[in-house]
């Protein structure tokens, strides 16, 4: 099981990930109505708190480094194919989601996709370190609390 702070920066449907820095974006919109009262001024009406909303881009690269300095288990290949499994599987169902600072598991949709590829020549030549070749991604993803 990954952990965060060793192995992963966040978990996402029980797979551990790092987090491209300054990728990290979580929104709580205030949901609430606007009308034109009669002296034509706006009245607010606060409906309380809406669902968070998560924007972020995953590295899916060759060669990570866990918190420790060993390399990580996966390649950028395997760490791209099991966030596009979590996306495809997801549809009409929640998955859970745990941020870099939450003790908890969270239930979301999730709600987008879209990966990079960041060098189109890394698929077909093994990198210099002796690892297996594979393409290096970075993948944006949505996430929104159910």
């Amino acid at each position: 099981m990954p952990q965060i702070g060793l192995d992963c920066e966040i978990i996402l449907d029980n797979t551990g990930y790092f987090v491209k820095p300054g990728s990290y974006i979580m929104r709580q919109p205030r949901n609430r109505k606007i009308t034109v009262r009669a002296d034509g001024a706006n009245a607010y009406v606060d409906i309380g708190l809406g669902k968070r909303l998560w924007e972020l881009t995953i590295l899916c690269l060759n060669e990570l480094k866990r918190y420790d300095g060993a390399n990580v288990s996966l390649t950028g290949q395997q760490y791209r194919d099991a966030l596009r499994a979590s996306f495809l599987a997801s549809i009409g169902t929640t998955i859970n989601f745990s941020e870099p600072i939450g003790s908890s598991s969270i239930a979301v949709h999730f709600d987008a996709y879209q990966e990079r590829i960041l060098n189109l020549h890394n698929q077909v030549i093994a990198p210099a370190t002796g690892g297996s070749p594979g393409a290096s991604y970075e993948v944006s993803i949505t996430l929104v609390e159910a």
